[in-house]
């Protein structure tokens, strides 16, 4: 279940404790899902108040990877992957029709010992215009050598479709090339104004002499089915996930670390007919960052008034770090500290806020995030209560920020926790 942590004056924690033991109905049975609060109606209101949703863990799982979506009703869509004893991964969703302070039972999308989510794969769960819900995700198989794969280890990307978000169909492949023993991957996914979705993907070029050889594909759905795979950019850097944002004129942009002679930089293509064409790659930056290798590592972006911030890692010698632009390419911010990583970008009513995982003085993680308004941005502030984090995810719920992130447990088996903080 979900529970609600927050802090209240003295007074007030005495009378709710009072009123509680005689009002409040009791929770049912406790199970391996989450549950709503009973408490939420006498809750205060978000503005005077932190509150804290975390998880209460099966303590036999594992939970990983949380992502924060809204559905077209302006509902949040919670997803994640747990994963048991057993080895068998779910990707599970619950919804929120309070910005985050309780959420429904969970939904399981997909159980299997294949499932993949990480910072270089998130699985996803979008939420289309029509009520529609579709999960992408990657699935690994075995498989022998067949229409020139290598063999081995495959990995698909593949999608469930819901109505209601309950009930899931089985997984479909995003690509239709029948092509097994590869690895495609690396994967965003976007619901496009025209409400059909365009997955983009790194994938393994056909009869490569290179194991980490790979191409950027799209895969768009026409009346929600899956169209054959286009190439739009055959060099790319093999192993960056990728990046798309529909900006505020309804335009897609896929943002990619490109590879030119080993130059690293990001590039950004831009299509004005929901995926079907594509202006020529131009590089967001010219930092110059050359390695013979892939830095795993890819952007994040968000919308920024009429504009849009893009923040990612360049390792170029003289100022190494997490950059902050606008798609234009103006520098803003770049975070030299060595500890400062997983950068996550959210547009509010008041400001974009780039939020990052860093050390503080007690070599612990946390959340920090600065807030970015008309090109200025805010001191370093601290996520209260955001300790251990990892692998954060953030959502504008109002005139707040829906964080969502793993706390890093001994026993490696990681919980979930989402904080409200208010700007």
């Amino acid at each position: 279940m979900i529970r609600l942590i927050f802090t209240l004056p003295l007074l007030f924690i005495s009378w709710l404790i009072n009123f509680s033991s005689t009002t409040l109905p009791k929770h049912g049975n406790e199970m391996t899902m989450c549950g709503i609060s009973t408490i939420d109606a006498y809750i205060p209101s978000l503005d005077k108040v932190q509150v804290e949703n975390i998880f209460e863990n099966d303590t036999s799982k594992a939970y990983s990877m949380p992502l924060l979506n809204k559905t077209a009703k302006g509902d949040i869509i919670l997803s994640w992957t747990e994963k048991d004893k057993q080895g068998i991964t779910s990707f599970c969703m619950a919804f929120s029709k309070d910005n985050g302070k309780t959420f429904s039972e969970k939904s399981t999308i997909f159980s299997g010992t294949g499932i993949g989510n990480s910072r270089m794969m998130r699985a996803k769960v979008l939420a289309k215009k029509d009520g529609t819900l579709m999960a992408v995700f990657t699935n690994s198989t075995t498989s022998s050598s067949s229409n020139g794969g290598r063999g081995g280890r495959s990995s698909n990307i593949v999608y469930c479709v819901s109505k209601d978000g309950l009930t899931w169909s089985a997984p479909l492949p995003v690509d239709s090339d029948p092509k097994q023993g590869i690895v495609r991957g690396f994967f965003d996914a976007i619901v496009l104004p025209n409400d059909e979705v365009a997955v983009v993907y790194l994938k393994d070029v056909a009869n490569s002499t290179k194991f980490e050889e790979r191409d950027l594909r799209l895969v768009l759905t026409n009346n929600g089915k899956m169209q054959p795979e286009k190439l739009i950019d055959p060099v790319v850097c093999d192993c960056c996930p990728i990046n798309m944002l529909v900006d505020t004129d309804g335009f897609l942009n896929i943002i990619y670390r490109d590879n030119n002679e080993n130059i690293r930089d990001m590039a950004r293509m831009i299509s004005t007919d929901n995926g079907l064409t594509f202006s020529k790659p131009e590089i967001i930056h010219n930092d110059g960052w050359k390695i013979n290798g892939c830095p795993h590592s890819g952007a994040v972006s968000s919308t920024y008034g009429k504009s849009a911030l893009v923040a990612w890692f360049s390792g170029v010698e003289n100022e190494s770090g997490i950059r902050l632009t606008t798609r234009e390419g103006k520098k803003l911010l770049v975070l030299e500290d060595v500890t400062a990583k997983n950068p996550y970008l959210v547009e509010t009513f008041k400001a974009g806020v780039l939020l990052w995982e860093q050390n503080t003085e007690n070599s612990v993680s946390k959340i920090a995030y600065r807030k970015v308004n008309n090109d200025n941005l805010s001191e370093i502030l601290w996520v209260d209560g955001s300790a251990n984090a990892t692998n954060m995810v953030a959502l504008n719920v109002g005139n707040q920020i829906l964080t969502a992130y793993e706390v890093k447990q001994s026993n490696k088996k990681n919980i979930i926790k989402l904080s409200h903080v208010a700007l």
